[in-house]
């Protein structure tokens, strides 16, 4: 499976871009990647339109982000979420953590 990640930064936001499957495979890129971003930005937008699936890995890359971000008073939120990771962000209960828009 595979995943494409791209940065698109606006302003003082930074929107990452996630296509394709978050695994165990590729969960230690994607939370390197998140890290590096919340490094620069104090407001990140992961855009999930074309995310098709997220593990827990992944799922642990997202909340490290969010609890950096949240440390130094930034935030994290999504936009365009699939329905597929929708349901499992309800069943996670990460939608009481990441603000969607």
């Amino acid at each position: 499976m595979t995943l494409d990640i791209n940065l698109v930064r606006n302003g003082s936001v930074a929107e990452v871009q996630l296509d394709g499957y978050i695994d165990a495979n590729n969960a230690k890129d994607v939370d390197n990647i998140l890290t590096e971003v919340v490094g620069k930005f104090n407001s990140v937008v992961l855009d999930l339109e074309k995310l098709k699936y997220v593990s827990s890995a992944g799922l642990r890359a997202f909340k490290h982000a969010y609890m950096e971000l949240r440390r130094k008073g930034g935030t994290l939120s999504a936009k365009n979420v699939s329905k597929a990771v929708m349901e499992v962000f309800e069943v996670t209960g990460f939608t009481r953590l990441i603000e969607l828009i």
